[in-house]
């Protein structure tokens, strides 16, 4: 049977038959349509739509992934967030009947902010509800359709007929789609690096003032390219080169998008079962293996690191022992290694309090050490200080939100697509000992999954043209 048809006819039963039995709660909530089809890779699935609105998951071992087209609820705004108001509202559409139902999306970095104009389109937060869905289990593959509506209501088949008629403007052809990457022709980075030498040396300086442990201060990095970029393409360049990542992208038109392949977990809530996990400190990874082995060791063994990750861990232990009544946190750290750096990392679960929900559980973790500093207040009004550019989702909490099981990655190694640019970001944690010629070249192996995609003839002289730069800018610092 045509998959077109096959899909279609699922639909309609649903509409016309099954949905008969739903219980008259259902009214305002989500319901949704699972089909089984052939194997079909989401993200180049999405990649061939022409819909402006796109979503994209894949958890860090590929167990789940989700491309989404489109959006039949979306739940955002533009001042801080309220946690308990926007997580009541998504509730409100979740229900057990249908448990495979999530909303995706994400919440700024930084609540006291508003928004500068490359992300005004974001929100201070933004969740979607996709209309239709490509997802895989990692063992099969399903179609599924989400829809609002009230049965009893006269519009209930006139909701059918657009859906139809959406349907049959998907593209469900494999063909091979080129990944060619485009080409660089400039960069610019937020703070230079003079301005970065002066910001970590005043940083250190404030330490005893402000009785700062720990800030991480981050760049952004523009690169500039000869067309407008499609954000699904360059996530599938990315793709090979990330494994153990969580892969997003968040698609608000055709020209901006927010992109990344993050390693780091905030937290996953199965039920009461809460899992996080801290990692800083950091490395490249080694060209051969006895190199890299070796940087590991140096990793594990250097104070200033595991003085950076324990402050996390630490953290981390004081607001789990806050939310749960029992608490697990691996004895030591390990390394984990990713394709072009690696951390210090340490996993840490909990069971919660009966009481407890995700709008209290998310604003206890966000933001970690990690990726703010500690303590909190004084780090984040430091970096408001100091940082020449809105954070926007970068390092905030990205991911979806079911009827009983939640799931938000801190979105590093991350960018924003806007038209022919992609602002780049990315941070280095200071604390004591930290030089800021060494934290600056942290960032650009954390930003070189990216920024290695575009290493053909012509952006390579745009490459070395920016590294004789920083050169020049550092010699007369």
């Amino acid at each position: 049977m045509d998959l077109y048809l096959k899909i279609a006819t699922q639909i309609q039963s649903f509409f016309k038959e099954e949905s008969r039995d739903l219980p008259p709660a259902m009214a305002g909530k989500v319901l949704r349509v699972d089909v089984a089809i052939p194997t079909i890779a989401p993200l180049t699935w999405l990649a061939r739509q022409t819909a402006p609105v796109k979503t994209y998951w894949c958890d860090r071992q590929g167990r789940f992934t989700m491309a989404g087209i489109g959006s039949i609820d979306t739940i955002s705004g533009d001042v801080p967030i309220d946690y308990p108001v926007v997580f009541g509202q998504l509730r409100a559409k979740l229900s057990s009947l249908f448990p495979n139902v999530r909303y995706y999306g994400g919440i700024g970095f930084d609540r006291q902010l508003w928004l500068d104009s490359s992300w005004q389109l974001f929100g201070n937060y933004r969740f979607v509800m996709p209309r239709f869905e490509i997802w895989s289990d990692g063992e099969e593959t399903f179609f599924s359709c989400n829809f609002l509506g009230d049965i009893h209501s006269p519009q209930w088949l006139q909701e059918l007929d657009t859906i139809l008629v959406e349907l049959q403007q998907l593209d469900f052809t494999q063909l091979a789609i080129a990944t060619a990457p485009p080409t660089q022709i400039g960069r610019t980075d937020k703070p230079n690096y003079s301005q970065w030498q002066h910001n970590v040396n005043l940083a250190l300086a404030k330490f005893p003032t402000l009785q700062l442990e720990k800030i991480v201060l981050a760049r952004q990095s523009t690169l500039t390219f000869s067309t407008d970029l499609q954000p699904q393409l360059l996530l599938l360049l990315l793709q090979p080169h990330n494994p153990s990542s969580y892969h997003f992208c968040f698609q608000i038109d055709p020209q901006t998008a927010f992109i990344g392949t993050s390693p780091e977990r905030l937290y996953h809530r199965q039920d009461r079962l809460l899992k996080t996990e801290a990692i800083a400190g950091t490395r490249p990874r080694g060209t051969t293996p006895e190199p890299d082995r070796l940087l590991g060791a140096e990793l594990h063994d250097s104070p200033k690191d595991v003085r950076e990750h324990q402050l996390v861990v630490n953290n981390l232990r004081t607001i789990l022992a806050e939310l749960c009544h029992t608490v697990e946190i691996d004895r030591a750290a390990t390394i984990l290694k990713l394709n072009k750096v690696q951390h210090l990392y340490t996993q840490c679960r909990g069971l919660l309090a009966a009481d407890l929900t995700d709008a209290e559980i998310l604003p206890q973790l966000h933001p970690t050490p990690a990726v703010g500093g500690f303590p909190r207040p004084q780090a984040l009004a430091l970096i408001r200080e100091l940082e020449p550019f809105e954070r926007g989702w970068y390092a905030a909490p990205v991911g979806w939100v079911g009827y009983d099981d939640v799931e938000f990655a801190v979105a590093i190694r991350s960018g924003l697509v806007d038209r022919d640019r992609l602002l780049l970001f990315a941070g280095a944690g200071i604390v004591e000992g930290s030089q800021a010629a060494a934290e600056w070249t942290e960032i650009e192996n954390k930003i070189r999954h990216f920024t290695d995609l575009f290493t053909e003839p012509t952006n390579l002289a745009v490459i070395k043209e920016h590294r004789a730069q920083i050169e020049q800018s550092g010699s007369s610092t």
